[in-house]
């Protein structure tokens, strides 16, 4: 027999949190053994109460097995457990101390000690007292949206580690877990780094370049490859240089944006023509520009030469051709290839410049041969060279003369008898002499039918234009011809004449007519020589000239006339004819006065961007050939330019203008006496406008630190951008929201950014966009994104809105402050207007009631009799029951009882009555004490008369109302005067001078012991009551419809002692106008309280209009 025992007093169990631990216990000794696990040697162990539990025990052939399973441990499983074990001999424990091991802490404040582009130091701190059970450290990182990877630092365990290999520019995320014998701890918070950026370590990606003019190329790039960026791309390099300037540097153009959204493109300008450029280029950020592009290499279009054919000469051949050769412009002004030349001639002779027109050679040749020429001719020579893009420019004119040549006849000849043995021979100069006149050849020869007698030559003088051959044979025949000659030889000669002598000399004009022109403001010869002695009339026209009546026409005795001044009216026929008896002649000349041509009439056809098309009509050319036309033009508000054109131009395209500007045009035209008056000046605009305004949806992309501005669509309306100005500030309401000036000259772009924002911040973009046309202003409100990248959470946008809106706004506030003061002073005018129009209406309301008062004054009433209060009346029990002259009793102890008197005897009769107004006449003794004392005890003591005074000023409402009578009355009637409602009136008059007041004021006055006491109405001790007919009864009656809603009720105090004979005496009615004593005053009332209850059979129907107490 033997109890339970164990082995060991005592084992160690070790297990991970998470696992499952497994306790187990060998007991030895004589069976039955019951086995039962304790933790902490008091809970039992029990699956039924716990899931995670499970028992099990296994005999063996010294005792039994047993064995607990705890799945899924943790922490608060640690601890000390028995196995406890008994038998029917005893019992006994072993002790199995349970450890759960947990993973180490994840470590804290992970943070970089230093960042590079490439390297990354980190360090940590180990959590609490874990650092013992960490046996190493893994890092993880990774990019942004990549994979994870993995440094393990091992013993001994390092809180710091340097990471490197990595890319610059680059978001990193870094976490750290510990690991230990119980495994591995979860990850500490993650810590996001971005590495320093490095220069770009690629260039831009497919450079290309295109012309898209003569003097542009369109260069386009991708952004680098993403890796190779290395850094926020910030904008391009872009260089360009000429092929042909071997070993210059590149001009380099700096174009600001990413490229992000595409090709990035830059716009090369001012190139020169027709030229093969080198391009490069290279990304920059941050740090600094990136490694040069493989060069590409573009060239510009072709175009026009710019420069004329150089060292132009000419020489003469014969009289009738030239040689004309030059020299091609400079290669670098040819533009192109060259096609060819063009040689453009006229002669430049007057009258050729009046009939003739420019002749055109082609030619690809630097000579040309000009042949068929007029002889002895000057000749206006130009040439241009050209492309398959058009003319170039044209050289100045050159000018070459032909070769002298023999003379043409002479252009008319003349013979006259001048005396029975004289013949006067005349002629012309020949139309074209070919050369210079040396001299002129005079043939004369005698003939007898056929026979020639003899003939002769004479050689003339050059400027000898007429001959006189003398000593001739009477009626003989005699033939005359005329040639000239230069220095080449004798020219044709002229026709012949021939004239036979004779006795008879009739008149005849030797001189010759036709075209003379001459300059304005010049002087013209006429010449009219004639044989005969004649008499001579010289006519304009039809008109007779003669001498004086014309103050710039001379008619001299030599037949010859002078006009001088010439203007265009002198111009016209002049006509001389001669008459001697004999025979008549007539010769005209017609005049013609050059002036300055007329202003020409210039029109536009059609106008561009950059040019404007004009044409003109030649207007007046004043009698003379235009000889060239003079543009003249200028921006407005611009220098005036001028340029000569051809004289055989007849439109020109104004080309090199501004974009979008008005341009003021005006032509002059010019022959050889002056200059045109200008034309109509033309205001032309060229087409485009100021730039537009982009939405900010095609303008504005924001990101957290930054905002990219899309300017490449900015709209241009047609003229190219120049520049923009930009401008921002933060709109947070602080102090520092001040205006940042970024640029006022920022060249356009496809894409400029717009760094060191703040991220979720509202910021305000002021953009001015310029061109040749104007400029405008826009401004944008934008929020820059979270540091995440998202947009701003919508409240932080409304609220930012609505704290903008009001008071940034100046525009919207001024209207509201104005709109505001204006509401003001309206209602104050209305205020004050309503109230002048009430008083208004109340002044006539008084008035309309004193005519009411008028109109009644013929009216009659009857009167009733008051009787006895008798006692037990029921009193009504509403102010309606309330007759307005009701009469009641009351007793001593009421408060408006005279306190004099005393027993049944002093009981008092009173009676209300509504009054409009009340009235005393005469009545100028102050009340006793005890009505004073009376009034000060009632409680209506404290009532503004005021009001009162405003009520009556009220207007009245008439109402048909019939008053009542009882039957038990005795009733009399009588017909009042109407002297009784003027006393009345006075009346009322008295009372207001009592009152210390103006007419119609009822206040009260201490100066006249007047007191509004509301519901009494005094009356003396020498006052009587009395049920019999009296003069007081006869009352008149009014109807209730003139009663004002504001009456004053008049209590009338009577004593019920025997009436003194005096008393009658003393009654007003007696003597209506006496003045009494101690006589009642009357008292103001407003609107009966319903405290007081009248009494229904004692009602007294008065006169409303009586306003006199009993004693007065």
């Amino acid at each position: 027999m033997a109890s339970p025992y164990f082995a060991g007093q005592s084992k160690m169990v070790t297990v991970k949190k998470g696992d499952t631990a497994i306790m187990q216990c060998e007991v030895k000794g004589d069976k039955p053994i019951n086995v039962v696990w304790l933790r902490n040697g008091k809970h039992e162990l029990n699956p039924s109460t716990n899931y995670r539990v499970s028992i099990k025990q296994d005999a063996t052939p010294e005792g039994i097995s047993a064995e607990v399973q705890i799945s899924n441990v943790d922490s608060s499983d640690s601890g000390a457990y028995f196995c406890q074990a008994s038998n029917l001999y005893g019992r006994d424990q072993q002790l199995v101390q349970l450890q759960v091991q947990e993973p180490p802490q994840p470590p804290s404040s992970l943070e970089a000690a230093t960042v590079s582009s490439r390297v990354v130091n980190l360090k940590w701190q180990p959590r609490g007292g874990d650092a013992a059970e960490v046996s190493k450290y893994v890092v993880e990182y990774r990019e942004i949206d990549r994979q994870w990877q993995y440094i393990e630092i091992a013993d001994p365990p390092a809180y710091s580690t340097i990471i490197e290999g990595l890319k610059p520019a680059t978001n990193y995320v870094f976490r750290i877990v510990a690991e230990g014998p119980a495994g591995r701890s979860s990850p500490s918070q993650e810590l996001f780094i971005k590495t320093d950026p490095q220069r770009p370590a690629g260039p831009p990606l497919n450079l290309g370049a295109r012309p898209v003019s003569s003097t542009e190329i369109l260069v386009s790039w991708m952004p680098p490859s993403y890796e190779l960026r290395h850094g926020e791309i910030q904008g391009y390099n872009i260089g360009y240089r000429s092929m042909h300037a071997t070993g210059s540097s590149y001009n380099f153009t700096s174009v600001s944006g990413d490229g992000e959204d595409g090709t990035g493109e830059l716009l090369l300008a001012n190139l020169a023509k027709y030229t093969r450029y080198t391009i490069v280029a290279q990304a920059f950020n941050q740090v600094g520009p990136g490694p040069l592009s493989e060069p590409v290499t573009a060239q510009t279009m072709e175009d026009v030469p710019s420069r004329p054919p150089e060292d132009i000469r000419c020489m003469a051949q014969s009289s009738t051709s030239i040689q004309v050769s030059w020299q091609p412009p400079q290669a670098h002004h040819t533009n192109g290839l060259l096609q060819g030349y063009k040689v453009f001639y006229e002669c430049a002779t007057e009258d050729a410049i009046a009939t003739g027109e420019m002749e055109t050679r082609k030619t690809t040749s630097l000579t040309v041969h000009l042949s068929n020429l007029r002889k002895f001719s000057n000749y206006s020579i130009q040439v241009l060279a050209y492309t398959r893009m058009g003319d170039g420019a044209i050289s100045p004119p050159a000018f070459c003369h032909t070769d002298e040549d023999a003379p043409e006849p002479p252009a008319d000849i003349k013979i006259a008898i001048s005396s029975p043995s004289s013949l006067y021979v005349s002629w012309l100069p020949p139309r074209d002499p070919n050369g210079i006149i040396t001299k002129y050849n005079l043939y004369m020869r005698a003939v007898n039918g056929r026979e020639e007698l003899n003939n002769d030559k004479r050689n003339l003088q050059a400027h000898q234009h007429h001959f006189e051959a003398k000593q001739l044979q009477s009626h003989t025949e005699y033939q005359f011809w005329v040639s000239a000659s230069t220095r080449v030889g004798e020219g044709k000669s002229s026709r012949v004449v021939s004239q036979q002598t004779s006795n008879r000399v009739p008149a005849k004009i030797v001189s010759f007519g036709g075209l003379t022109v001459r300059p304005w403001k010049s002087s013209a010869s006429l010449n009219c020589m004639a044989v005969g002695q004649p008499r001579r009339e010289w006519f304009k026209g039809d008109t007779l000239l003669r001498p004086g009546t014309q103050h710039n026409v001379q008619l001299l005795d030599s037949g010859e006339i002078i006009v001088t001044m010439l203007q265009t009216g002198d111009t016209g026929n002049y006509t001389c004819q001669v008459d001697n008896g004999i025979g008549t002649d007539r010769l005209t000349h017609h005049l013609l006065v050059q002036v300055p041509a007329g202003p020409p009439v210039l029109y536009v056809t059609s106008a561009t961007s950059s040019s404007i098309l004009l044409h003109w009509k030649v207007g007046s050319t004043g009698n003379a050939p235009i000889t060239a036309f003079s543009l003249h033009y200028r921006r407005v508000h611009g220098n005036l330019e001028e340029m000569q054109l051809s004289r055989h131009a007849a439109s020109h395209d104004l080309k090199g203008l501004y974009c979008g500007s008005t341009y003021q045009v005006y032509l002059v035209a010019h022959n050889k006496i002056g200059s045109s008056p200008a034309s109509t000046t033309l205001n032309v605009k060229t087409q485009g406008q100021p730039p537009g305004v982009p939405p900010d949806s095609v303008l504005i992309a924001p990101n957290s630190s930054s905002v990219v501005l899309r300017l490449n669509g900015w709209p241009d309306n047609g003229c190219p951008i120049m520049y923009f100005v930009l401008q921002y500030r933060s709109v947070s309401g602080g102090l520092d929201d001040e205006w940042h000036l970024v640029s006022n000259a920022l060249k356009p772009q496809r894409r400029f950014t717009l760094a060191g924002l703040l991220p979720s911040t509202m910021y305000r973009l002021k953009m001015e966009a310029h061109n040749v046309a104007g400029s405008t202003n826009a401004e944008y409100t934008f929020w820059t994104l979270t540091k995440d990248g998202d947009p701003p959470p919508p409240e932080l946008v409304q609220r930012g809105h609505r704290s903008q809106i009001f008071y940034n706004n100046i525009q919207l506030l001024i209207p509201i402050i104005i709109t505001i003061t204006a509401t003001i002073i309206c209602i104050a005018f209305t205020v004050v207007c309503y109230k002048y129009r009430q008083r208004g209406r109340q002044r006539k309301d008084t008035m309309e009631s004193q005519q009411t008062t008028d109109a009644q004054r013929d009216r009659y009433y009857a009167t009733i009799h008051k009787v006895a209060l008798q006692a037990g009346d029921k009193i009504p029990e509403t102010s309606e029951d309330i007759s307005p002259y009701a009469t009641f009793q009351l007793s001593e102890a009421s408060t408006l009882a005279q306190p004099h008197h005393s027993g049944p005897a002093n009981t008092l009769l009173h009676s209300f009555m509504y009054h409009e107004r009340a009235m005393t006449e005469g009545c100028a003794s102050p009340p006793p004490a005890a009505v004073l004392r009376l009034h000060n005890q009632s409680p209506y003591y404290n009532i503004n008369s005021s009001k009162g005074r405003r009520r009556h000023s009220r207007k009245t409402e008439p109402e048909s109302e019939e008053s009542d009578s009882d039957p038990d009355q005795l009733t009399s009637s009588r017909t009042e005067s109407s002297n009784q409602l003027d006393a009345k009136m006075k009346h009322s008059k008295d009372l207001d001078a009592v009152a210390g007041g103006p007419p119609g004021d009822h206040g009260y006055n201490p100066n006249h012991y007047m007191r509004s006491i509301p519901g009494l109405i005094y009356h003396g001790t020498q006052s009587s009551t009395s049920s019999d007919l009296s003069p007081m009864s006869e009352q008149k009656s009014l109807p209730r419809r003139g009663r004002s809603r504001y009456h004053h009720l008049h209590l009338h105090t009577t004593n019920t002692t025997p009436r003194h004979k005096s008393s009658k005496a003393q009654s007003p009615l007696a003597s209506p106008r006496s003045s009494c004593q101690n006589d009642n005053v009357p008292i103001q009332l407003p609107r009966m309280p319903s405290q007081f209850r009248p009494i229904h059979s004692s009602r007294t129907i008065g006169s409303t209009n009586s306003r006199l107490s009993p004693n007065c």
